[in-house]
């Protein structure tokens, strides 16, 4: 039974053509090398420029919290000597 099914698939010509298998495999393989050769190039990209931007970032809130601090500020009151209480009260700075 199994012998007669394998000649006759034997009999029977390929669904597909094969005569184009191997060249197709390689340029599905070349296509895949290049995507990730493309992929690679464009992440390194997106790191320089996070890199960079985080770079400028820390330098520029560095500057900015330099220049903007000064002996007499408390963090986290901004603008204290205006609330009601101290005005109320009548203390000034």
């Amino acid at each position: 039974m199994i012998d007669k099914d394998i000649r006759t698939l034997q009999e029977q010509p390929p669904d597909k053509a094969l005569d184009r298998l191997e060249a197709d495999v390689w340029a599905g393989v070349t296509a895949h090398r290049l995507a990730r050769r493309t992929s690679r190039i464009i992440a390194s990209c997106q790191v320089g420029v996070m890199v960079a931007t985080l770079a400028g970032a820390a330098v520029a809130g560095a500057a900015a919290s330099a220049s903007a601090v000064s002996e007499h500020t408390v963090i986290g009151a901004s603008g204290a000597e205006l609330a009601p209480s101290t005005l109320l009260l009548g203390a000034r700075p």
